[in-house]
């Protein structure tokens, strides 16, 4: 074993390698049986080290899976190897009690993701995000830059690698004084895109999501109307409150960073990584003020809604190109990718569903490399034919 295996692997898991080199990897993995049994190792010691912002509990029982299955392994066989994963284990204790600081700053810093297509190999023809302009025009846009206007707008300029952008934006000396227009913007299954709207608001768009908003806001309230995921940075302004408004509840905030995905059935998931938002449920009138690190659950057929602290980054990494998934059931997980990567699923049996996995896995890569990497760690075995997937336990 390398140590230039050993930082591939730890790259990987980290959710930073590229196409080819989890190609690389897997290749390598297929070679030996002590290969895949050398991976799965160290995903144990990253799960317990560099994985999502794990419980305590949760990482005991990390630490007693991990030591139990070395005692029980043969001696003989894989004395180095224990010697030198037990090795790789205390490097990277150490390395973690020194930079938790740089890793909060690598969880939460901004990064810029060039909107984008995933290359999924899966056969399926994916459409391009479409702005519809507020004559109904539909505007297909490209990676390139390009100053788009309208019958009603005028200014709005897209941006190869920030999106769209309407802090330049204006409306045609014909639209009435104090109107607001509407633009909506439309992500494809697996799409993404960023807009920055009139205000400074920045916003990421996840696949399947439409955002309705104004070209500038005008109104006591800025209101913009999303179905799908959506990830805000609202820019402060406290005389005229920010409302995302979705199917039964709103969101209402002055100054704010925080996710909304509708996607998920029934549900509506609110998660507040900083400031403050109170979420309202229409059909009730109950409205529950949200602090740092809590989800709220709305839940459509009932109106209630359900309060919990979670990790934000976990919810919120898809906007930075990351799947983050914590103990997360294959069930959630196919769920997920399915959106992303336009797949079917279909499951050999009902036990399957209930497999858990916990990594970073970058949303780019091609979803048969994804696919081969939770199945060797769930110990679960996927089978694609084109854009179907068939899960069955190994």
């Amino acid at each position: 074993m390398t140590n230039e295996m050993d930082e591939l692997i730890r790259k990987v898991l980290d959710g930073k390698a590229s196409e080819e080199e989890m190609r690389v990897l897997m290749r390598w993995m297929k070679e030996d049986g002590s290969h895949r049994e050398y991976f799965n190792m160290l995903k144990k010691v990253w799960n317990m080290t560099n994985g999502p912002k794990l419980s305590p509990e949760r990482k005991a029982l990390e630490m007693e899976r991990f030591v139990g299955y070395m005692q029980n392994s043969s001696l003989k066989k894989r004395e180095h190897l224990k010697s030198k994963v037990v090795r790789l284990w205390y490097r990277y204790v150490a390395v973690l009690l020194i930079p938790l600081l740089l890793l909060g700053i690598y969880f939460w810093s901004e990064q810029k993701s060039e909107p984008l297509l995933v290359n999924t190999e899966t056969n399926v023809d994916f459409g391009k995000p479409v702005l519809m302009m507020a004559d109904g025009r539909e505007v297909i846009l490209e990676q390139k830059n390009e100053i788009i206007e309208g019958a009603s707008e005028i200014g709005i300029q897209n941006d190869s690698l920030s999106g769209l952008n309407y802090m330049g934006a204006g409306l045609q000396a014909n639209v009435s004084t104090g109107e607001e227009v509407y633009n909506t913007l439309s992500i494809p299954v697996g799409g993404f895109y960023q807009l920055s709207l009139s205000d400074g608001t920045k916003v990421w768009l996840n696949s399947m999501t439409k955002l309705r908003y104004p070209v500038t806001f005008r109104g006591e309230q800025r209101n913009v109307y999303l179905a799908g995921e959506a990830y805000f940075d609202v820019a402060k302004d406290a005389d005229h409150p920010f409302v995302v408004n979705v199917e039964g509840m709103e969101v209402k905030v002055y100054g704010t960073r925080f996710n909304v995905n509708t996607l998920e059935e029934g549900v509506v998931q609110t998660v507040l990584e900083r400031g403050k938002v109170s979420v309202k449920a229409l059909k009730t009138g109950e409205e529950v003020m949200l602090k740092p690190d809590d989800m709220a659950e709305f839940y459509k057929e009932s109106g209630m809604v359900k309060v919990g602290k979670v990790d934000p980054f976990t919810y919120t990494a898809w906007k930075d190109g990351k799947f983050v998934f914590e103990n997360a059931t294959i069930e959630t997980i196919m769920s997920r990718l399915g959106r992303w990567y336009d797949i079917k699923v279909f499951y050999g049996d009902e036990q399957v569903k209930n497999q858990t996995f916990t990594g970073i896995i970058t949303r780019h890569s091609n979803v048969k490399d994804l696919l081969y990497l939770i199945g060797e760690t769930a110990m679960v075995q996927f089978d694609q034919k084109d854009n179907v997937v068939t899960v069955r336990t190994r």
